[in-house]
Parts: C-alpha cells; structure tokens; sequence
C-alpha cells in the first residue's frame, strides 16, 4: 500500500507526515507493515533538507528528518501511489492538473479523515516561518489525520482481502 503526502516545499508539513507514518509503521509492523510511505512537494527545490524547526519537532516526537531531503512531485510518483493526501486544496487541485486520471485516489488530509465535503474543510495550516509551537500544533494535528486515516486504509483494504 503506497502512500504520498504532498505539500509546497516538501520541507514541513508533508515532511513531517512522511516521518510519522514510518514511525506509525514501524511500531505497527502487524497492522501496517505493508504500507510504504512517502512525500513531495507539489513547488519545491528538490534534495533540500527539511526545515530546521520541523527537524526539532519531529525528533521531539520520536521521528527522525535529519536526513530527509525534498522531492518535486511527478505524474509517476501520483501514478504510483495508492493514496495521496494533500495537505491544502491547492495542492490538491495540482495534482489534479498533473494527473487527472487519479482524482479518485486523491484526498485532501482533512477531507480523507472526516468523509465530508472537502471544500469545507480546512488546508493543514503552513508551520513555514512560525515559531516552535506552531510547527507542534501542525505535528499535532498531523497525528490525528494519520491515526484516523491509517486506520481506514486498513480497514477498507481489509476488507478487500
């Protein structure tokens, strides 16, 4: 089960997310030992580390970004992925743009975890340039989607088997 997080820079918040789904996976091996994980970034300069304050955060949190280097998000990467979770509606409608074909496997974050019109529901708010608790409350709220939204993978894919 390939999983692809996108975002602007590759550098914060689908960084971070990458970070904690291998962590979720790693401590989880019997429940999401097939899921590979990763991210983009959707505008990024690729091989640029993740940003310092997210570096921080996540190993505060138990997940390593030290060597985590960006990625500009490609059809293939999109063709490739099972899912891909946006972390704003542009981002979202980009890869729309790039790979109309895979709309269906698509998702904003917010929209994924709660089953709702995705149009009203909020962009994971941008750490980029805040202060420490900024990047904590993204770190935060990205746990939540992932504990959710890891969980209904699995239990959809589940039941396919």
């Amino acid at each position: 089960m390939k999983i692809l997080f996108v975002c602007t820079a590759n550098t914060c918040r689908s960084a971070m997310a990458e970070a904690l789904g291998k962590r979720m996976v790693e401590l989880n091996k019997e429940v999401y030992g097939d899921f590979q994980v990763a991210s983009a970034g959707s505008y990024c300069e690729t091989n640029s580390p993740a940003d310092a304050m997210a570096v921080t955060v996540a190993r505060e949190r138990g997940c390593d970004l030290s060597q985590f280097r960006a990625r500009q998000v490609t059809k293939e990467m999109v063709q490739e992925a099972d899912y891909i979770f946006a972390m704003g509606n542009s981002h979202k409608l980009y890869l729309y743009v790039i790979a109309p074909e895979a709309q269906k496997k698509i998702y904003l974050l917010s929209e994924y975890e709660t089953e709702a019109n995705w149009e009203r529901y909020p962009d994971i708010e941008d750490p980029t340039g805040g202060n420490k608790e900024a990047y904590e409350k993204c770190f935060d709220r990205l746990e939540e989607a992932l504990t959710v939204i890891f969980a209904k993978i699995r239990k959809i894919n589940g039941a396919l088997h």
